[in-house]
């Protein structure tokens, strides 16, 4: 089995993707892709908080293997009431999603406390786009300083932190703080890692003062966004490129396939 923890549907400034253009790349190699609608986090749409994840749940509902999370529009609205009320009544959404780059609200902002209370209060993962170490939206630092305020909440840094091993390895240090302080309960996914940094990861995880925490890691892609994740050919490279690098490094079936599909079947309680 192979989970996706990171993909998207949606029309936006990334491109026209509709679930069946998801479904086409990922195809019958992917079992369940944990996904979230772009719609809700660009400017170029402005689409409604509520309508764009009623269209997600939708999809999820039309094709089983789609899992959605609830796309918080936190720099649009007043509180989480709204996502309160949607998670209360569709049970199917297995957490929240946050883009502090491109909706322009810094990750420490106070505005989304409430958010992350509903997720606590319905024990619900939070899934953010972690960008740059100097961005002053979606730095780890940032998304850290915030998740230290919801320490029972797992906060996911989606990409680890994007760019540059220097971006990665700082990422890597704040999760291995979090984990030696128990300041908070952080996780990360690899869509645009290399095997290298990915290995990188893993070893810093599994290596703590506290023990081995590769539990705290998920494979993902972040398909369809890039163009590189528009192409099924290369995708399944990347899919099977990391595989086979994690593999032949660890010798570990059981460290791969956690990382694979078990971490992220038991944080998003799908199974």
């Amino acid at each position: 089995m192979i989970i996706d923890a990171h993909t998207h549907i949606g029309n936006s400034f990334w491109g026209q993707f509709s679930p069946e253009y998801l479904l086409d790349i990922t195809g019958d190699d992917i079992d369940i892709l944990i996904c979230s609608n772009l719609e809700g986090i660009d400017s170029y749409t402005g689409k409604d908080e509520i309508k764009c994840n009623l269209e997600m749940l939708n999809a999820s509902k039309k094709y089983p293997k789609i899992k959605p999370l609830a796309i918080c529009e936190v720099d649009r609205t007043e509180n989480a009431d709204k996502i309160r009320k949607l998670l209360s009544e569709h049970s199917e959404f297995v957490g929240l999603k946050f883009h502090p780059e491109f909706t322009k609200l810094a990750a420490d902002s106070d505005k989304y406390d409430d958010y992350l209370k509903a997720a606590r209060e319905f024990k619900k993962p939070c899934l953010y786009h972690s960008g740059h170490i100097k961005s002053r939206f979606s730095s780890p630092e940032l998304i850290y300083k915030k998740a230290k305020q919801f320490p029972e909440v797992p906060v996911i840094l989606g990409h680890l932190s994007t760019t540059t091993r220097e971006c990665h390895e700082r990422a890597i240090e704040i999760m291995v703080e979090s984990i030696e302080n128990e300041t908070a309960t952080l996780y990360a996914d690899v869509s645009w890692v290399g095997v290298e940094d990915s290995i990188m990861l893993i070893e810093k995880l599994k290596n703590t003062k506290c023990g081995d925490f590769t539990n705290r890691i998920l494979w993902a892609s972040d398909v369809p966004v890039g163009e590189f994740n528009q192409k099924r050919e290369l995708y399944l490279k990347n899919l099977a490129e990391f595989q086979t690098g994690i593999y032949e490094h660890f010798k570990d079936k059981e460290l791969l396939n956690n990382l694979m599909y078990g971490n992220a079947a038991k944080l998003f309680r799908l199974g």
